[in-house]
């Protein structure tokens, strides 16, 4: 029976040819490339070599000490660095975990590989990753993940002889801001993570249970995403910083301590000497750059810009201690690839950095990067180019940076050389994918995961609005910032700092609901409830199918004891959207306190069976748990039911 492998080798299609250390001659600019790999490998560089591939959530390169911070303590990870290979130019094609991790996996850009964000697309099967070639290899092949977003059902556990995603819905938290702010429910129990310390610990369990042929371990860290929370005492370590900085900061450090045990845990198994490890990040943060305070909105390199290390007891003396050319997340499968000689031909469109560490490059290659994340604010996708000191980014007002001259992106020169931004555009032009339909609907669960750790989540209605709007990204970045710095009011529960920021964004960008619904829940919270009323009563008026301005009137009378009101207008807002379970859940509160417990429970019972992982359902089961109860211990008794159930936001 043939492998995927072979079935690709057998129905491959080549796009043109490339000058390089192969012997290739090169026709038009290097665009898809087709990697032959049985032809520039055949001879192993390192026969028989262990490989480990570790992949950080959110790291900028720049925050790392062996990139020139010295705010930093990163002795781990600089050792790796300063004994292996330094690439100083590495940068990710997309600003988000799944479609990065997918390029990492498979050697393609997000406009091949089809995975361009995250929770709403699925791998193909016909596409190889990089643990299908070393399994065909012969080798063991694993993956650890820390984070929902890289659940296998998304496609890239294909090949994997081991792939642990089995996460505990349950985050131990340790900001006791964090454990008591409103947001605490969702961090604890929606955004399903662990810790570089389960990776540890997991990765020493499966290093015990491995027989003795080569491996490839992926290993995926989620610190230092946010919500930023190091443990104590990395908490503490800068905190004469201002947020996000101080926590940001010592998330690297707690994370810098683990990468130490993993080396110990390899020296103590013998294994140290024998490992290539590659060191890398699917994508950078903003921390405020361009007005961005977390990575997916924009494609500066600030959120591209990733450290790239090759450590490991197997690194070659002959390899270079540094290397100044840029390298892409799409040039990790050719390389390690090619590291052990394999004889596999597929459609990759990195290239092997073997021929760049032998000095035989065939210069720099353009780096492709996009995100689909503006469309969660009804603006445009982004596309970009960066080659030869040069980044070019496709939106309706075109962008031109010298890198070189202006490394922080901060003067669009597109008006200044027209020419320049037209042959870079050209370059660009054929690495875009061809125009899609809308990815697959994103579930309930899948979408409190995101927005508990900070993602603006996409709904179909929004990513068909966005399609028909022209919004520059640029020109929504206040908005975005806006609703960032709110949230942080929020998650730390300053109520009244986030309804002020909210309501400024209001007058600034009308009708956006994100922003409506900031301002319900912070007026519900701090009581003022006939501000609410007459807020959500305009809105509404203006977008009648807003099922959740609904909902707050609602949740406003309902605080009021205006019981009647809440009702109607709770049903009013489940009318347009059954699957609203907070309206739901708190429709049966008030049934309930009326006595209508029948009509209450089947409410009940329907957010459990509609979201039976969401903490409403939680709350639901809880709920109809204790009436059920009270009933059974009132007929018991011949007492009158006595029901207390709380409201929810």
């Amino acid at each position: 029976m043939l492998t995927k492998l072979e079935h690709l080798r057998r129905s491959i299609t080549t796009f043109g040819t490339f000058s390089g250390a192969c012997g290739m001659t090169r026709t038009g600019i290097a665009l898809f490339l087709l990697l032959a790999l049985g032809g520039c490998a055949g001879k192993p560089v390192l026969p028989g070599v262990n490989l480990i591939l570790i992949t950080i959530d959110t790291l900028r390169a720049d925050h790392l000490g062996c990139y020139g911070y010295p705010r930093i303590k990163t002795p781990h990870i600089d050792r790796l660095a300063r004994e292996g290979v330094l690439f100083s130019s590495g940068f990710s094609s997309v600003p988000l975990t799944l479609p990065s991790h997918t390029t990492f996996l498979t050697g393609l850009f997000p406009s091949h590989h089809g995975v361009h964000d995250n929770g709403a697309y699925t791998l193909a099967d016909e596409h190889a990753t990089i643990a299908e070639y070393l399994s065909d290899a012969g080798y063991q092949t694993a993956a650890i993940v820390s984070s929902f977003q890289l659940n296998g059902r998304y496609g890239i556990d294909q090949g994997f002889d081991h792939y642990d995603d089995k996460i505990p819905r349950e985050y131990d938290l340790y900001d006791k801001r964090l454990i008591t702010g409103p947001k605490s429910q969702n961090l604890r129990f929606e955004s399903e993570q662990r810790r570089a310390e389960d990776i540890t610990k997991l990765t020493a369990e499966w290093l015990e249970k491995k027989d003795d042929s080569p491996f490839f371990l992926w290993l995926h860290y989620f610190d230092p995403h946010g919500v930023y929370d190091p443990p104590p005492p990395f908490s503490l370590l800068y905190d004469d910083r201002t947020y996000p900085d101080s926590l940001y900061d010592g998330e690297i450090t707690y994370l810098d301590h683990h990468i130490g045990l993993l080396r110990r845990l390899l020296e103590d198994a013998g294994l140290y000497d024998n490992t290539l490890i590659v060191f890398t990040a699917d994508h950078g943060e903003g921390l405020g750059e361009h007005k961005e305070w977390y990575h997916d909105q924009f494609i500066y390199d600030a959120t591209t810009h990733v450290p790239f290390i090759f450590g490991g007891g197997a690194v070659p003396e002959i390899w270079p201690a540094l290397v100044t050319e840029s390298v892409r997340s799409v040039d990790v499968l050719p390389t390690l690839v090619h590291t052990i000689g394999l004889k596999s031909e597929s459609e990759v469109q990195g290239r092997s950095l073997i021929p760049v560490l032998l000095g035989k490059s065939d210069g720099e290659q353009p780096q492709y990067v996009e995100s689909y994340s503006p469309t969660h604010n009804l603006c445009v996708k982004l596309f970009g180019i960066r080659h030869n000191g040069w980044k070019y980014i496709e939106a309706p007002t075109p962008e031109l940076y010298n890198i070189e001259e202006d490394p922080g992106e901060t003067q669009n020169i597109a008006g200044r050389y027209p020419d320049m931004a037209t042959e870079m555009r050209e370059l660009l032009q054929p690495f875009m994918p061809e125009e899609e339909g809308l990815p697959d609907a994103i579930d309930f669960d899948t979408r409190k995961k995101l927005e508990a750790i900070g993602y603006i989540q996409r709904t179909q209605r929004r990513v068909s609005m966005a399609s028909r709007n022209e919004a520059d990204p640029k020109d929504m970045a206040a908005c975005v910032e806006g609703l960032h710095m709110s949230m942080r009011y929020f998650t730390f529960g300053r109520y009244d700092s986030s309804l002020a920021v909210s309501l400024r964004l209001k007058d600034i960008f009308p009708g956006q609901t994100r922003i409506y619904d900031n301002i319900g829940n912070l007026q519900i919270r701090l009581g003022l409830y006939e501000d609410a009323i007459k807020e959500f009563k305009i809105i509404t008026t203006e977008q009648p199918r807003y099922a959740k301005g609904n909902f707050w009137i609602g949740m406003a009378h309902m605080r009021l004891r205006h019981e009647e009101d809440a009702l109607r207008w709770l049903r009013k807002g489940l009318a347009i959207d059954p699957k609203l379970s907070i309206a739901r859940y708190n429709l049966a509160v008030i049934l309930a306190r009326n006595r209508k417990l029948d009509e209450a429970l089947e409410h009940w019972d329907q957010v459990i069976a509609t979201d039976p992982k969401s903490n409403f359902a939680k709350l639901s089961q809880t709920a109809a748990t204790d009436v059920r109860r009270a009933i059974q211990e009132a007929k018991k008794q011949g007492t009158r039911i006595d029901i207390t159930v709380d409201p929810e936001l």
